[in-house]
């Protein structure tokens, strides 16, 4: 009897579900449009909200990269740092038409960094990295039309330093140009494509302490930089003053400077780089190594050659070597830390 009843019910459920299938096929289930009142078929409504779903989706994608902690966000504001460090915008004029002409987009890098310039190249899946011949730097380049616009129209709004080349560019493609907040926000990755660039992690051994420190020529724009929010906790030391360089004679030169050289900074350094690492490798090796030298630094002022004291100099003689081959020639390893008998 139970098998029974089991039976018709199966049988009733398959009948269902193929009339169900067959009002589908035929196009009988009739919906009412929002916009205009009309009545349109299911396959109609189903082309309609395929058409929706692909705007959404393209509405997303072009404003992903203003959501804090999306992976576009973290992504294209760290970019912008990447540019402002050492990116170019090759703006020359066309010999053919005589007008001024975006050629290429370009970041040129030591080969020991090149790992930043392949996760730029892996995550848009365009341009191309090609390495100098006679010199230790690589080059990623992107150079025609499409891609061009599409990197100036993601980074518009974020780029802070390379303003007048990035504003000629948005002129040449008739985008509207976005100036950026010079208040880095805090754990803006921004700051950590400056650092990849342009920054340095540094160990202060009269301080005993590791540091986070930026260097730019002073212009109206370097001027404007505010990391005081950046690092949570900390506010950089800023200095102005009067340099030389040039290989053509000395060339004065006024630069300005951001360091985060407190003892109490380390830890925050630490935290807000673990938050939008670094993908020059020394520089992130150097930044991963703060809490273990935290706990060891008081071993500076152990007597020499004491067990303290060599867990501090091997700590302090490793951290200088990594991806440096020129440690031996830093001058406070050689002179307190480079025991003769190793």
């Amino acid at each position: 009897m139970l098998g029974t009843v089991s039976l018709v019910y199966c049988l009733l459920f398959i009948n269902t579900f193929y009339l169900y299938k067959l009002d589908v096929s035929r196009n009988n289930i009739l919906l009412n449009s929002q916009n205009n009142d009309t009545t349109i078929s299911l396959g109609s409504a189903t082309q309609l909200m395929d058409t929706q779903s692909a705007e959404n989706c393209k509405g997303f994608s072009e404003t992903a990269r203003q959501l804090p902690g999306s992976e576009d966000y973290k992504f294209w504001n760290w970019f912008a740092g990447i540019i402002d460090g050492d990116g170019n915008f090759d703006i020359r004029l066309d010999p053919s038409s005589k007008k001024r002409v975006l050629k290429q987009i370009r970041i040129k890098l030591h080969k020991r960094d090149i790992r930043i310039l392949t996760r730029i190249q892996d995550y848009l899946h365009l341009g191309r990295i090609r390495a100098d011949k006679n010199k230790p730097y690589s080059i990623y380049i992107v150079s025609t039309k499409e891609t061009m616009m599409y990197l100036v129209k993601n980074i518009n709004g974020l780029v802070r330093l390379k303003v007048p080349a990035f504003k000629e560019a948005c002129h040449l493609y008739n985008i509207d140009y976005k100036e950026a907040n010079y208040n880095i926000e805090l754990y803006d990755p921004y700051f950590s494509g400056l650092v990849d660039t342009d920054g340095s992690i540094v160990f202060n051994y009269a301080g005993n302490r590791i540091e986070c420190n930026l260097e730019f020529k002073h212009n109206q724009y370097t001027s404007k930089l505010n990391f005081d929010s950046t690092i949570l906790n900390c506010k950089p030391y800023v200095i102005i003053r009067k340099k030389s360089s040039g290989s053509e004679g000395p060339k004065d030169f006024t630069s300005i400077a951001f360091k985060f050289q407190n003892v109490d900074n380390m830890l925050f350094i630490y935290d807000y780089f673990m938050h939008n690492r670094l993908y020059c490798d020394m520089k992130f090796y150097r930044v991963t190594q703060i809490k273990a030298f935290i706990v060891i630094r008081k071993y500076k002022t152990s007597p020499h050659a004491s067990v303290e004291h060599v867990i501090y100099s091997n700590f302090v003689i490793n951290w200088i070597k990594y991806d440096n081959p020129l440690w031996y020639k830093v001058p406070f390893v050689t002179k307190y830390l480079l025991y003769k008998n190793k």
